[in-house]
């Protein structure tokens, strides 16, 4: 089977702090709004199967996760910085421990000439953040740009990859409005309110923005991007024009809420028929305004979606299962997502052709297995030959889009280890690398052996 991939393609595993890094009180970290509605009774039940506190406790083991991934030739490593941690009580509040501790990770990743790729905000909001109104109050804008530039001045020297926003769908609509379909938000603050689930959408394209701007204007010369989950939304029938039309709208408001302002300049059309009532005040010329280039988009892909026509609601559709879903092995554990590699064809290509972006990097792509319920600590699968056969079918894809002439830049693997999922604790296996959570042991699994020798035949 032949590949093409370009020598300088980034080859690597992805992550983040709040679902690796631990030490959740550790280090001067201030409150993440998971740590603090995890404690509250009330709220119990999204955080049942665990909450993030000491996760794989990468805080304190990132060495020899880093040596791990250098002994099997990763190219380079994504993870993020916590807001928690570097702003712990407020905006003008920087943490001089945190600092320090991302100099000292970043600076052994380069040692080990594994290039480190940075999210400003990956799902740990701090909580002082939420207490003053989120991403519905205006000065989150301004937030998060001093956030920004302390990363940029502290670590703009050794960061040459930088994401904004990690999956804003989650982690900033979804805390008001329940992204796949009626209801309340799975995040916090778990409310249900439509407008400030569209007006937290605006307020995080503009926060965006400025830290673009605020990146250029501190001239480190390295990329910024922002990074959505992204996934091909495709007719329930394909002989149904209705339905057609109806999985192109539901694809503009998941995904085009921020494809259309981050790469456009605009909200697209269903903001104005639809949606309007919810946004802002003259929020199409606040992002034409407010609109910075980007470098790269970064999709995270992990299976397809269906819709299908309804004249029930302004939005005109409605979510589907897959017609062609059975017992036919498709299904991944986690979730229930569908496993589709040709869809990560389908979205790149997609993307390449509706916005144009310069680049595009799949920072995400992967596949869990659930754990034995009577022994949660125990990893499964070390000799995981379904994540190899997962993997290969992807990467696959990936070749296919190269040669098509779509600007994939890179392919992150979704986890370099074994992840806190929100809602579901660390009850399914995403790594590269197996965690004991009793012992904290890591065990390099047959997927990232394979991987590694297939790094090494393509670059």
């Amino acid at each position: 089977m032949s590949y093409y991939f370009p020598k300088d393609f980034l080859w690597g595993s992805a992550c983040s702090a709040y679902q690796i890094e631990g030490a959740w009180n550790e280090g001067g970290k201030g409150m993440s709004c998971h740590d603090h509605y995890a404690r509250l009774p009330e709220y119990a039940h999204y955080y049942e199967m665990g909450r993030p506190d000491s996760c794989s406790d990468f805080y304190h083991h990132y060495r020899e996760d880093i040596d791990i991934m250098a002994e099997h030739g990763l190219k380079t490593f994504r993870l993020s910085f916590a807001w928690p941690r570097i702003c712990p009580n407020g905006p003008d509040d920087v943490n001089q421990e945190a600092i320090d501790y991302y100099n000292d990770m970043l600076n052994y990743l380069l040692e080990k000439n594994i290039v480190p790729f940075m999210d400003l905000y990956h799902w740990d909001l701090p909580q002082w953040v939420l207490e003053r109104g989120g991403a519905t109050n205006y000065e989150f804008v301004e937030w998060f740009e001093k956030y920004a530039r302390v990363c940029y001045a502290a670590f703009g020297d050794k960061v040459k990859y930088w994401s904004t926003v990690n999956e804003p769908n989650f982690s900033i609509f979804s805390g008001y409005y329940a992204v796949n379909g009626d209801g309340a938000g799975s995040f916090p603050p778990f409310e249900q309110d439509r407008t400030k689930a569209f007006t937290a959408c605006h307020i995080m394209n503009l926060a965006h923005m400025r830290a673009v701007k605020a990146y250029r204007e501190m001239g480190f010369g390295g990329k910024i991007g922002a990074v959505i989950d992204l996934f091909p939304m495709y007719p329930y029938s394909l002989s149904d024009e209705r339905d057609i039309y109806a999985a192109d709208r539901r694809f503009d408001f998941y995904a085009g809420k921020w494809l259309g302002p981050m790469l456009l300049g605009k909200y697209p059309e269903i903001f104005d028929d639809a949606y309007a009532q919810y946004m802002p005040e003259n929020f199409q010329q606040e992002i034409a305004d407010a609109y910075e280039e980007m470098d790269f988009i970064g999709d995270n892909y992990y299976g397809p979606g269906y819709a299908r026509y309804t004249d029930a609601t302004p939005e005109k559709f409605e979510l589907c299962p897959d017609p062609e879903a059975g017992a036919n092995g498709s299904w991944q554990e986690f979730v229930g997502m569908k496993v589709y590699p040709e869809g990560l064809y389908d979205i790149l290509n997609l993307i390449h052709k509706k916005y144009h972006p310069k680049e595009i990097i799949v920072t995400e792509n992967g596949v869990a297995f659930r754990r034995d319920e009577a022994n949660p600590a125990v990893p499964t699968e070390i000799d995981d030959t379904r994540r190899i056969k997962y993997m290969r079918a992807h990467i696959m894809m990936l070749s296919r889009a190269i040669e098509s002439g779509i600007p994939v830049k890179g392919y992150y693997t979704w986890a370099i280890e074994d992840t806190y999922e929100h809602g579901l604790g660390c009850n399914y296996d995403f790594g590269l690398i197996a965690i004991n959570y009793d012992t904290m042991e890591r065990t390099p699994r047959s997927s990232f052996k394979w991987y590694s020798e297939f790094i090494k035949a393509n670059t």
